[in-house]
């Protein structure tokens, strides 16, 4: 099975600013597919085909629900359907989504140490964690480490941002509305 895992992120400049990340993560095999700075919802249906292309359509598509990512995540979904991929649909097992989790956070933390100013020092801090020889050394920590996703940090960093909505089998979403596609 072919499961891909989509981590959005903020990543907040030195200036006050922002911008987002978006990963592409395929489940089982734990590899990190691609991963770019996306100013538009065009931009993550863009990474989505060019991934469509080379690896083929996943059987099981997963994101970070958060209504500050609607769109983007809206928007990637598409394109996998525009591909003529079939709806993707599943669960990931709970091991497969944390490594994802620490995975994301790894870049995220990786970013952060770039102490990046600008969006191109986000996307040089971003190209420098994907051409590293151990991309996911940092994930295989996370839970030995203060602030890990494993014991007591969140994934997203913006506001609205809620653990809940984190759990992989759609058992916790609360009193909100789960996406249009959830099990």
């Amino acid at each position: 099975m072919t499961a891909w895992q989509l981590y959005p992120n903020h990543i907040w400049l030195a200036n006050g600013g922002h911008t987002l990340v978006l990963l592409v993560m395929e489940i089982p095999d734990r590899r990190v597919l691609g991963a770019m700075v996306v100013e538009t919802p065009g931009d993550a249906a863009a990474l989505m085909a060019r991934l469509v292309d080379a690896h083929g359509c996943p059987e099981t598509l997963r994101s970070i629900w958060d209504p500050m990512f609607e769109d983007l995540n809206a928007a990637a979904r598409e394109a996998v359907r525009q591909a003529g991929c079939a709806k993707p649909a599943g669960q990931l097992e709970p091991d497969d989504f944390i490594w994802a989790l620490e995975t994301g956070n790894a870049v995220t933390h990786a970013i952060h140490r770039a102490n990046p100013s600008t969006v191109n020092d986000v996307a040089t801090a971003l190209a420098t964690w994907l051409a590293a020889p151990a991309r996911t050394s940092d994930a295989r920590d996370a839970d030995r480490r203060p602030g890990s996703l494993t014991r007591d940090a969140h994934p997203c960093e913006g506001p609205g941002s809620d653990p809940q909505d984190l759990l992989p089998d759609g058992r916790a979403w609360g009193s909100r509305t789960p996406p249009p596609d959830a099990p």
